[in-house]
């Protein structure tokens, strides 16, 4: 029989700004180029070593992402003697397909390899990466005897075992993975083979590369090397998450030890929700994005801002932004495709509310559902005024209007004709109204649709991540 499934595509990204990009760069589907940085070093000083892992702890464990993240100090070794003799079972049953590369694709197809991913696509991938890590290893270490192989096959499938399951719970975004720390070479071939199944792969060690790198994993990764090499240790901070946020991830028990000392207290977690910083909120800009609306094929009628409600492609704007169009060409913070679409989905016209669809995947904004502003609360206006893509002013709520009998929040941070649309966030990242109207005769007179109503108009296209 012919196997029709295909395997991913994946094709390494470079990269200039590998802490920054791993953070915001989310990858949906096959044919995606993914990110495997080495980071060697430290920039600055060992606190801003520290920082820069809690900074990406933080935010994988907050609403800003819904990427599944695992931060490893190095992968858990195996030890239970049934553990070891049913994996060894297992690859008594992959042997012979090792060992005959002429074998037929559906009996690889038909044999299991620990547990199966519910993805059909990226199981077969996990399958023919397995066999490419096999054969890296053989290459590798040319005078090893059955004994040593299987050694290492053991291991191998005890972390496909503990990690895949993990990673792969949301196959509606590949997973994020930091390594901190010496790295063996057996682990290194691990994090290869994540990479080949779409993870992006964060190695962080402040002393030096590995020695004697594989060259497929040095083809396929990205060295960034800092201005310092730090020859002592280094105590890494605990798994952080952020402040009274759930999250999904590792607990720093099952993290595995490596030869970094850690504390031996874990830091005090804060259990009141904590306001974002400025730079937090800047970073939620990846699901403001940019409306261009044409009347036919070259002719623009004007533009606009929008929000990004859920993953699945659905964007919030006005309805004035987006009427009258033909088509509509969607730009993302950090992209230079753009999406076009002619899926008006849904709209209002006494709010000035409008839904579009594009087929592009992206991390939403959470709408806050209850009515608790108060008048002089801060808020930051996050759109594209005149075209300046995503630009973000702070200000705060200045009162609240009946506008031909629509409740209005009136807020002073600045807007501009192409902020129509954008997002206006409270300073836990809520959206809490959508940018509508300014007065032209009046300085900082400005207008936002509530977020009940926006609760009301888009009830099922919102997105709940908690």
């Amino acid at each position: 029989m012919i196997v029709r499934t295909k395997p991913l595509k994946i094709n390494l990204k470079q990269t200039q700004n590998p802490l920054d990009d791993f953070m915001h760069i989310n990858h949906y589907s096959a044919n995606q180029e993914i990110l495997f940085v080495r980071y060697i070093g430290i920039p600055n000083s060992i606190d801003t070593y520290n920082e820069s892992i809690l900074k990406i702890d933080r935010y994988f464990s907050s609403h800003l992402s819904t990427a599944p993240y695992l931060r490893i100090l190095g992968l858990e070794p195996i030890s239970n003697k049934n553990d070891i003799n049913r994996l060894s079972t297992i690859w008594d049953s992959w042997k012979d397909i090792v060992n005959n590369p002429g074998i037929d694709s559906y009996s690889l197809y038909q044999t299991p390899l620990c547990t199966q991913l519910e993805n059909e696509t990226l199981e077969w991938t996990k399958k023919i990466t397995f066999l490419k890590i096999i054969s890296l290893y053989k290459e590798s270490y040319p005078n090893s005897n059955a004994t040593v192989l299987k050694n290492f096959v053991v291991k191998f499938l005890h972390w496909i075992e503990t990690y895949l399951p993990k990673l792969f719970k949301n196959t509606n975004v590949f997973p994020k993975v930091v390594f901190v720390g010496d790295l063996k070479h057996h682990e290194l071939l691990f994090l290869y083979f994540l990479s080949r199944l779409g993870c992006d792969i964060c190695y962080m060690n402040p002393k030096e590369d590995i020695v004697n790198l594989y060259p497929d994993v040095e083809t396929f990764s990205t060295l960034y090397k800092c201005s310092t090499c730090h020859s002592g240790n280094i105590t890494i901070p605990d798994f952080t998450p952020a402040p009274n946020l759930e999250h999904t991830f590792v607990p720093p028990s099952t993290i595995s030890q490596s030869k970094i000392s850690k504390p031996a207290k874990q830091p005090q977690i804060r259990t009141q929700a904590e306001e974002f910083s400025y730079e937090q909120l800047a970073s939620l800009s990846n699901a403001v994005v940019m409306i261009t609306v044409y009347a036919d094929e070259n002719t623009i009628l004007c533009g606009g801002s929008g929000v990004v409600i859920h993953s699945s492609g659905y964007i919030l704007t006005n309805l004035h932004v987006v009427a009258g169009g033909h088509y509509y060409s969607v730009l993302y913070e950090n992209e230079t495709e753009e999406y076009f679409t002619d899926r008006l989905i849904k709209y209002h016209q006494l709010y000035d509310l409008a839904i579009i669809k594009v087929d592009k995947h992206c991390s939403p904004l959470i709408v806050k559902t209850d009515n608790n502003l108060v008048r002089g609360q801060k808020i930051v206006a996050i759109g594209s005024p005149l075209g300046l893509f995503n630009s973000i002013s702070d200000g705060i709520v200045s009162g609240f209007r009946e506008i031909n009998n629509i409740p209005m929040i009136q807020f002073t941070a600045a807007i501009s004709n192409g902020s129509s649309g954008g997002a206006l966030l409270d300073m836990y990242g809520r959206v809490v109204g959508l940018i509508t109207a300014g007065f032209d005769k009046g300085q900082n007179l400005n207008l936002a649709v509530p977020s009940e109503k926006i609760a009301q108009f888009a009830e099922k296209f919102i997105e709940h991540t908690h």
